[in-house]
């Protein structure tokens, strides 16, 4: 039964090839001659941070989506060449499933219009999960990388954390990056140190609310304290300035500017009628309203009769025997949860900034997705950025993490902060030019079809994403 007609098509599009940039402003590139404070402020270039920082995107971190983190193309726009990561083979690390691994592919469309969206079928030969890297010389590197973003990292592990198992968010990507005991059992924070920065990029604080988002406010079952956060973050940051580096940091976007909270509707169409699912709120088994948000997971969960989630026989979602779990929903209260600390957190970093006022830089990037999830966008030379899942070009297949062109338009932000605060010239990316290299195929919304069919989410995610 298609109970989702009447939401969103997908239609393949021309390719945007040969635009031509019709404004001036930081997001084209101009030939640039680097200055001598570029030079001395990119003398050691390094980036603390999440999976946001480390380049994951579509369910997975591999080297096919690392060279575009946001850091290495940053680095790249500097002249710093020596910019390491600890880069994983295809098809990378993510959450693995019983049909293959966790990085999403998109495989154009079935019959019916729908996109064709799953991971990868397993590499039978070249990928050893317990022996990821991309090559000899990344896994023996002698020195800590300098992307030293650990996916699913909160703001308290990067200087505490120095494995998995000695972790706050228990993250195997700890023993990838840090590389511990080999590097003398040291946290992300003692190994930016040991590379002298000059130079740090500092995206850290998204789990800390975006986790328990993510999950539906089941796990954690609360965002960080405002005041551990405020004390955590000033800490880091007295430590990095206080070795003499300068700091860039960004702060935390809101959870309705990203696309794994808002592109199911809590409204679908049954039969010609419109009908408000059933969800398993905080205040009880109730129908959804618009205050509600469906996460990206539940999509083949709705509906479902074989009894895992309910009754045998009574679909998920649309009776109050069966409703869609909690873990699949944040609910108005949670996500006001949500909202707050996203709030308390960002009014703590933009606070912390003015105490360091000269020392360290500030990315808005919760404007930048704003901006995007407005109905107008964020526009570049006609080109409209928004926060929509498949046709918006920032978000990834997984609907949280940037795509190339989403980091792109993040380093740019970065670059922008960095000038204006600290005296480099850095140029930007031209994205108009990104774009055409990249050759993105554009997904546009039409009036008919069905949601995207994404049945493998829920085994990828689990309910919970992976930052």
């Amino acid at each position: 039964m298609k109970i989702f007609r009447s939401l969103l098509a997908l239609v393949l599009l021309s390719f945007f090839i040969g635009c031509q940039l019709q404004e001036p402003s930081v997001k084209q590139s101009e030939p640039v001659q680097i200055n001598q404070t570029t030079q001395q402020l990119f003398a050691s270039f390094v980036a603390l941070g999440n999976s946001l920082t480390a380049g994951y995107q579509s369910a997975a971190l591999t080297a096919k989506y690392q060279e575009y983190s946001f850091v290495n193309q940053i680095a790249k726009q500097a002249g710093y060449n020596d910019f390491q990561q600890p880069l994983l083979a295809w098809p990378g690390i993510g959450s693995y499933t019983t049909k293959g691994a966790g990085i999403l592919v998109f495989n154009g469309f079935d019959a019916e219009g729908n996109p064709i969206i799953g991971p990868v079928p397993y590499a039978t030969t070249g990928f050893d999960p317990f022996n990821p890297f991309l090559s000899a010389e990344v896994a023996t590197l002698p020195r800590p990388y300098n992307n030293l973003g650990v996916p699913a990292a909160v703001l308290a592990d990067l200087d505490s954390a120095i494995s998995a198992a000695q972790s706050y968010s228990g993250s195997a990507f700890f023993d990838i990056v840090l590389r511990n005991p080999n590097l003398g059992n040291t946290t992300a924070l003692d190994q930016a140190l040991m590379l002298r920065p000059t130079l740090v990029s500092l995206w850290i604080g998204n789990n800390d609310v975006l986790g328990y988002a993510t999950s539906g406010g089941t796990n954690p079952a609360a965002p960080t304290d405002k005041d551990v956060f405020g004390y955590l973050y000033d800490g880091l940051l007295a430590k990095l300035t206080g070795a003499g580096a300068k700091v860039v940091v960004a702060n935390i976007p809101d959870v309705t500017s990203i696309p794994f909270f808002t592109t199911v509707p809590y409204m679908v169409e049954v039969q010609g009628q419109n009908v408000a699912l059933v969800i398993q709120a905080t205040d009880g088994v109730r129908q959804a309203t618009a205050e509600d948000l469906i996460l990206l997971s539940a999509k083949s969960i709705i509906g479902d009769v074989s009894g895992t989630y309910g009754p045998a026989g009574v679909p998920v979602g649309f009776d109050p025997s069966a409703p869609l779990p909690s873990a699949l929903v944040l609910d108005k209260d949670e996500k006001a949860i949500a909202q707050q600390a996203v709030a308390d957190f960002n009014a703590t970093i933009e606070g912390l900034v003015a105490k360091y006022a000269g020392q360290v830089a500030f990315v808005d990037i919760n404007k930048l997705l704003m901006d995007a999830a407005d109905e107008d966008g964020y526009v570049i030379a006609g080109i409209k950025f928004t926060t929509q899942y498949l046709t918006g070009y920032i978000f990834s297949l997984d609907g949280v993490h940037p795509s190339n062109i989403g980091y792109a338009l993040v380093a740019n932000e970065f670059i922008t902060a960095i000038n204006e605060t600290f005296g480099a010239n850095v140029p930007t990316i031209d994205i108009l030019q990104f774009m055409e290299e990249q050759k993105p195929v554009k997904l546009d919304v039409a009036k008919t079809a069905s949601l995207p069919d994404l049945t493998t989410l829920p085994e990828i995610f689990g309910g919970k994403i992976t930052l």
